[in-house]
This record gives C-alpha cells, structure tokens and sequence, in this order.
C-alpha cells in the first residue's frame, strides 16, 4: 500500500506576503490621493473660471439695460449696515438667472451657514467686484461706466473673496488702499491662493484669468515716493492696467 504523504501544499499568504500587499497597496494610494484632489481642484478652478467668464456676459447685459452703468456696491465689510438692494448680487439676478454662478465651488467660508461674528450678517456671494470700476473714490475719475474703462482687457472687475475675517461678507474689495503693503492688505479681502496658490480674476471685457496676485498688482518700490507710486502694473485701476 502506497504511503500518503502527511505534508500539504499551502494555498494562503504567509504574513510576509500580507504586509507586501499591504504596503504596495498604502503606496498606491498615496501615489493615486494627491493626483485625485489635484484633478478636483483643477476641476473647482475651471468651473470658477466659467462662473466669472458668465458674470462678465451678465455685466455686459447689466449695462446694456441701464445706460452703459456699472452695477453699484451694498454689502460693506464688517457686516455693517448697507444698502442691500444696490449689491450686484440683487441688482444683476435679472442678468445672472440667480445664484448658479455667485458661489465658487472651492469657496469653503463658514459664513454661508452661519452670520459673521457679532452681526446677522451672511455670505452671499464668492466673487466681489472692484472699487475702482463700481465706485466713487475721492478726488479721482469715476469709472461707474463701461465706456469710461480704458483698457477693459486688462482691468479687473470680479475677484475671489476672502473666506474668512470681515471683509468675507462684503460685495466688493478696496485695492485703492493696498500700496502700503500690497500682498498683506489685499489677502484681508481677496482669496489670493483659493486656486492651489493663485486666484481666479474676471475681467471688464469679459474673460477671465488665474493669477498670482504679483501678476495683478506691483509696485516699484525704489522709485516710488509715496504718495506718488510707480507702478509696475496695477491690474484694478483702470488708467495703468498692465
């Protein structure tokens, strides 16, 4: 009678094997992570981008259908009393269709659910417009209408609203008063880096661009003897641009 034998052929991994597994498997995930938030975020950035570049078609209709105008400013900083009705959210609705397109996708503000800190005061939109084109600065030429822009390519209308902090449920931003230090003042009011380190900017003709904020706005520092600034470019005034 043939023997048979008492040993087995193993069909399981050894522990060994498991932690390979494992381990190929924690690598190809930390590999295949970051390349799915980046194509997430690229995604926000483009649909951002199509939110302004369909704000800048309802600007134009805007002032097509009230006399060449700019729409106006009604949501100050701080949560302060405004003049709601004048905020281009609600002045432009008839233009934009509603809230489609007022809102970023990457726009995280804890103010849409909840009102700024010590007001009853909420987020309403995530793009504000630019003083100089939509308001009355003093001692300067208005800009409150379309034919007064210049150089309409290179001016900036919308920008990316800060998140947080008091200027998060305004309507409108104030690069006028910046040139002391540009990048640590407009940060209280822009979302300069929403869009892995950049922002996305519209434009007065209609386009819209992503940006660094260096790119928008810069000062050359040496030759400047304030308040007489030399500008490298400033792309929110409308008589320097690029």
């Amino acid at each position: 009678m043939t023997a048979i034998g008492s040993s087995r052929r193993c069909t399981g991994f050894t522990l060994i094997e498991l932690l390979v597994v494992i381990a190929v498997i924690a690598l190809l995930i930390g590999i295949l992570l970051p390349a799915l938030s980046n194509s997430r975020k690229q995604a926000q950035s483009l649909k951002c981008l199509a939110n302004l570049h369909s704000l800048g078609q309802a600007l134009h209709e805007y002032s097509d259908n009230n006399g060449g105008h700019l729409p106006n400013v009604g949501l100050p900083h701080g949560g302060q009393d405004g003049y709601e009705s004048n905020a281009w959210v609600n002045s432009m609705r008839q233009e934009t269709g509603g809230s489609a397109v007022t809102r970023c996708p990457s726009d995280q503000s804890p103010y849409w659910d909840r009102p700024l800190e010590g007001t009853t005061t909420y987020r309403r939109v995530s793009y504000a417009t630019n003083y100089y084109t939509v308001g009355v600065i003093e001692n300067r030429e208005e800009y409150t209408m379309m034919t007064r822009i210049p150089r309409s390519s290179t001016t900036i209308l919308w920008v990316d609203l800060v998140e947080t902090g008091s200027w998060a449920v305004s309507d409108h931003v104030h690069p006028e008063n910046w040139f002391a230090n540009p990048r640590s003042f407009a940060s209280q009011e822009v979302a300069i880096e929403r869009h892995r380190k950049k922002a996305n900017y519209g434009m007065v003709d209609g386009h819209a661009e992503t940006l660094t904020f260096e790119l928008t706005y810069g000062i050359n520092v040496e030759a400047s003897n304030f308040p007489d600034i030399a500008w490298i470019h400033n792309k929110y005034d409308p008589r320097i641009g690029w």
